[in-house]
């Protein structure tokens, strides 16, 4: 057969969406209360013993208030945190507190129990008030030993306080002092050097002289730029100047001498404010006697043209007159371009003067510029170390001043260290009862608690139908509740007919139902019972369901093929021999062995003699035959077999290709992986669904379990009350003696329960 299709069908269909149900976990700590209340007994156990035996402490404190800068700095507490920090590290520095120790080991050595109890534990903080304070805390086993150490730590941190200030005032001051007597060697130093130079080099002289030769420098680059500037005009005026007349160039000749004496405009001063500048007379040209000799010569050219003009329009060309006035015209027309050109050369010859000038003054402005530079390098190593011995004596004045403020401010600054009187509790602070024991009720809930999470995520037993559908993978089909009440579990009795309970039949009914709908889907009417391990509860399930359907009038045949350990006939009253394994050893049919029960309509085919070798008694037998044979007369055939684990035989009927398995684990006793395992064993078979057995709900409030197994608490509520419904007798007291029984049950399982976690060793 292939695999279980409920299997296939769980593994295809798409995980739920996992959502938080808090009563799961409320039914977790009902369910395991016992871990917690021992943990919860233990934890107290634990607090109350250590209130009586730990040692008493009694605490001593004193708070030390620190006057620093009252007048200056006092206005800022943020500044007075900052000063008790080294209070705070001097006073908690573990080589104080040994010096004090040192101190008081003579006279408290002995009577605390030895130098190694001198060290008590000591806290250190501030505290705040008025100004802020030191607060020190000392918690001792001997009061009077307490007061003392306290006291003998202030005084010890007092001493130790003023040797720090004094040495550092000193060390302070000293640095400053060796400064300033390296800065007045360094001043002398710097004005010997300065006095050395300025006799050497004749400094007063050499500034006058460069003052002065500045000033010539100074006048000798204005004239170069006027040369340079009147140069640079004639050269670009003469292409013009070729054809221009004698009057056009002296003219332009003068205007160029007045061009290039104009002086340079002064650059503004910071302020923006032009300074006065030394006004350079320009003298008035002189008027050239050429250039009068040619304006006259113009006006007679003028003349003699007019007079041409008359005369062409009276005479002949040729007339003597005519000609002698035309010769004169040409005659002046000479002369002026004779003038023209002496005009032309006198610029041109001015020309080369000025370049020969300009030539003259950039030689000599080089050689000015030579002396000057000297001069001016003499005067800047003479500022140089000017500024030497300015720095020097800057510096010695701040570092002065520095010194005198340090001293100063010190004397202002000074610590007071004022303590105020020692306080001491006269009752012990520690250890404090209600602490301890607060302490020791959150330990003993928490461990408790987490104890018992643990116990519950590391449990891998069976619990719920979460488990069996989703972590198994098979399909859920009921649930029985634990017996309890009647001890029912130790026996497999016909529980739905010796026990008039509701509970029990309805439990049973409705695992019936399922089972027959589950069976008539598939069109089967064998089915072999088993589970992964003994006292799993599938003897029990077999009989109440055989009995269970057969009470609806169907014909059941129940088969115990459990051939090691079978016990169907002792619960129904009936013979062993001959059985089932008669019938596997003789090759006979089951239709000779089958025994009608007392109950109508139920058939029992027993076990049979015992054997030890079942699985090649199987394994050698026409299995399929036995069934065939009799299948035709039952409704129904239940075969209780072994646990798949224990031995191999409901393997070998299970893969017969006839009839479905009913598997049934007992709640909170098999672990999943062996469940798991025995089902891999069954792989080839096909698994109807499981049955959970034994569900512990009288234990706890049924909230949990009503959660994980719907409508199974009814069932057990009804269970217990039927029960003491029918088995109440006044007259014979039956109640009476059911009640002592129980009595004596619940005795006997708090005995068992208390070995067991109480004194684990046994």
């Amino acid at each position: 057969m292939s695999t279980v299709p409920q299997l296939r069908q769980a593994k295809q269909q798409p995980p739920e969406e996992n959502k938080i149900d808090f009563r799961i976990y409320i039914g977790i700590m009902l369910f395991r209360w016992q871990i917690i209340a021992l943990c919860f007994l233990y934890c107290l156990l634990a607090g109350v013993l250590y209130v009586t035996l730990a040692p008493k402490k009694y605490e001593s404190s004193c708070n030390l208030m620190i006057y620093r800068d009252s007048l200056i700095v006092g206005k800022s507490n943020e500044r007075y945190w900052e000063y008790l920090q080294p209070h705070v590290y001097m006073l908690r520095n573990p080589k104080t507190i040994n010096r004090v120790i040192d101190k008081l080991a003579p006279e408290y050595a002995e009577r605390v129990g030895g130098r190694h109890n001198m060290m008590p534990k000591l806290t250190v903080g501030t505290a705040k008030g008025l100004n802020p304070m030191v607060q020190i805390r000392v918690l001792s086993a001997d009061l009077e030993y307490g007061r003392a150490f306290l006291s003998a730590l202030i005084d010890e941190h007092r001493e130790q306080w003023r040797d720090i200030q004094r040495q550092s005032k000193s060390a302070a001051g000293d640095i400053l002092e060796e400064e300033l007597a390296r800065l007045v060697e360094k001043i002398k130093t710097a004005e010997d050097n300065q006095i050395d130079f300025q006799r050497l080099h004749d400094i007063a002289r050499v500034e006058a002289r460069g003052s002065m030769e500045t000033r010539y420098l100074m006048a000798l680059m204005g004239r170069r730029n006027q040369l340079t500037t009147e140069l640079m005009l004639l050269e670009a005026q003469y292409p013009a100047l070729d054809d221009a007349n004698a009057s056009v160039i002296s003219a332009v000749g003068q205007l160029t001498k007045e061009t290039g004496s104009v002086e340079a405009v002064p650059e503004e001063s910071k302020d923006g404010i032009i300074p006065p500048q030394n006004s350079v007379s320009v003298a008035k040209p002189v008027e050239d006697e050429s250039i009068k000799g040619f304006q006259n010569l113009r006006v007679k050219l003028i003349n003699l043209e007019e007079e041409e003009q008359k005369l062409s329009g009276v005479l002949k060309e040729d007339h003597p007159k005519l000609r002698s006035v035309r010769n004169q015209i040409k005659s002046i027309e000479d002369q002026l371009k004779a003038m023209a050109e002496i005009q032309l050369r006198k610029l041109r010859d001015r020309h080369k003067s000025l370049t020969i000038q300009l030539d003259a003054i950039e030689a000599s402005e080089y050689k000015w510029k030579n002396k000057n530079y000297l001069a001016s390098q003499y005067q800047a190593e003479y500022k140089r170390l000017v500024a030497v011995v300015k720095r020097f004596e800057a510096n010695y004045s701040s570092l002065y001043a520095r010194l005198h403020s340090m001293r100063v401010s010190e004397e202002l600054k000074a610590e007071r260290i004022v303590p105020e009187d020692i306080i001491s509790s006269s009752k012990p602070v520690w250890p404090d009862p209600t602490k301890i024991l607060l302490m020791a009720l959150a330990g003993g809930l928490g461990s408790g608690f987490g104890l018992a999470f643990l116990l519950q995520v590391v449990d891998n037993k069976v619990q719920s139908i979460k488990d069996v559908e989703d972590i198994l993978g098979v399909p859920f089909l009921g649930g029985i509740p634990y017996w309890a009440h009647s001890g029912l579990e130790n026996a497999i009795r016909p529980i739905v007919t010796e026990e008039h309970s509701t509970g029990a039949i309805e439990a049973y009914r409705a695992l019936r139902t399922t089972i027959l709908s589950e069976m008539n889907k598939r069109n089967e009417k064998i089915m072999f019972i088993t589970s992964a391990d003994s006292r799993e509860g599938k003897t029990l399930t077999s009989l109440n369901m055989a009995i269970m359907i057969a009470q609806m009038g169907k014909r059941v045949l129940v088969i115990d093929m459990d051939l090691r350990r079978g016990r169907l006939h002792r619960s129904l009253g009936l013979d062993r021999e001959p059985g089932v394994t008669d019938v596997l050893r003789e090759g006979g049919s089951l239709k000779d062995i089958i025994q009608p029960a007392r109950i109508k309509n139920l058939y029992v085919a027993p076990s049979g003699s015992s054997i030890d070798d079942s699985a090649e008694l199987l394994q050698s037998a026409d299995i399929v035959r036995l069934f065939v044979d009799v299948q035709d007369d039952y409704d129904y055939i239940m075969v209780d077999t072994s646990p798949v684990l224990r031995v191999t035989d409901t393997v070998i009927l299970a893969t017969q290709g006839i009839g479905v398995v009913l598997y049934v684990a007992r709640v909170n006793h098999t672990p999943k992986p062996m469940i798991r395992y025995s089902l891999d064993m069954l792989k080839d078979a096909e698994i109807l669904g499981l049955v959970m057995n034994s569900i512990e709900m009288h234990k706890i409030s049924s909230l949990y379990y009503a959660y994980q197994y719907p409508n199974y608490a009814y069932y057990s509520n009804a269970y217990a009350y039927g029960y003491n419904y029918y088995y109440y007798d006044e007259k014979n007291g039956k109640g009476k003696r059911h009640r002592r029984k129980r009595a004596k049950r619940g005795m006997r399982d708090i005995g068992r329960w208390m070995r067991d976690k109480l004194m684990p060793t046994e």
